[in-house]
């Protein structure tokens, strides 16, 4: 089926925000300092465990600790897969750059960035949730996705469903990344407080319900039957996204419909596609409040009809 006109300009309008349009020295410096905020985050959460009381402290520091090792996935992993992480003046040497990086920042997450990242997340952006979409394999809803939040209160649970599994256990990242929770919750511990500990290493948990709402929110509500792949993803918006979905990872339908642009420039991408995109099927693909965060959640979110799919003519202004 042809596209529709506002979805091609939708899509050629990315290229106005690709990464290629980015200063590369701007660009690093913003991508840099946002990880040095999360790490100084991190660290500043870990040494609160000194004078705030057990009571308070390890529900909230897990929580935080949780989100802030997922933006470390949005940030790092996730634009390093797209090769916009670091940018340098030659094409093939950012690309190794950003490789390099992936690599060595999932080994210390327990996640396989060249199977997983390098290769699945563009056959993501290709075919997302086909049979051959290994990216998308935790898209779970309604009471699956309940149970498996629950599951997650069990300390270490967040492993046994680690999406980097399905391509074989390497003994190697589990020791690198054992050691790296471990170093932390050792220093947490023996330098700060015991519970500092705890939480540290129950935050991987916090990571892993981060990421099944993120799933859920993006690719839920039975989009797959949707033909068109750039119309199988939504973008959603609640009260504190930026805690569990940040690094603008909530604008996925633009995300999906030009991969390229780098996350500070998504809203600017998202102001535009508004522009383009019929009033009737914004509804379909915009998730907006908890009331519908939860719907998308549950599967119940609606499909928008063929017919507004299928519109070919540009919206009226």
């Amino acid at each position: 089926m042809p596209q529709p006109t506002w979805l091609r300009q939708s899509l050629a309008a990315g290229n106005e925000f690709h990464f290629v349009k980015q200063t590369p020295w701007k660009h690093n410096l913003l991508n840099l300092s946002a990880l040095g905020a999360v790490l100084a985050l991190f660290a500043g959460v870990m040494a609160l465990g000194a004078v705030v009381p057990i009571w308070l402290y390890l529900p909230l520091a897990t929580l935080i600790l949780g989100c802030l090792i997922f933006s470390l996935f949005v940030l790092v992993i996730h634009e390093c897969s797209h090769n916009m992480f670091l940018l340098l003046k030659n094409r093939e040497a950012s690309k190794r750059l950003n490789y390099i990086v992936g690599i060595c920042t999932g080994d210390l997450l327990f996640t396989n960035f060249k199977a997983h990242w390098a290769k699945e997340h563009t056959v993501h952006h290709l075919r997302p949730m086909e049979p051959s979409d290994r990216q998308d394999g935790l898209r779970f809803s309604g009471k699956a996705w309940i149970k498996m939040v629950l599951r997650m209160l069990i300390p270490g649970a967040a492993l046994t469903i680690n999406p980097s599994l399905q391509y074989g256990f390497s003994l190697r990242r589990f020791l690198i990344g054992s050691a790296f929770f471990g170093g932390l919750a050792s220093v947490g511990a023996v330098y700060i407080h015991w519970q500092v500990a705890v939480a540290v290493l129950w935050s991987f948990n916090v990571t892993a319900v981060c990421n099944l709402h993120k799933i859920a929110q993006e690719h839920g509500s039975n989009l797959i039957e949707i033909e068109d792949p750039y119309l199988r993803s939504r973008s959603y918006f609640y009260p504190m996204r930026w805690l569990t979905s940040p690094f603008g990872i909530n604008y996925h339908f633009e995300h999906h419909a030009n991969f390229n642009v780098p996350w500070y420039r998504l809203r600017a991408y998202h102001l535009r596609v508004m522009e383009l995109m019929p009033e009737d099927l914004k509804p379909y693909y915009l998730t907006r409040g908890l009331k519908q965060s939860f719907q998308q959640i549950a599967g119940s979110r609606s499909l928008p009809p063929a017919s507004l799919v299928a519109r070919r003519t540009l919206p009226s202004r």
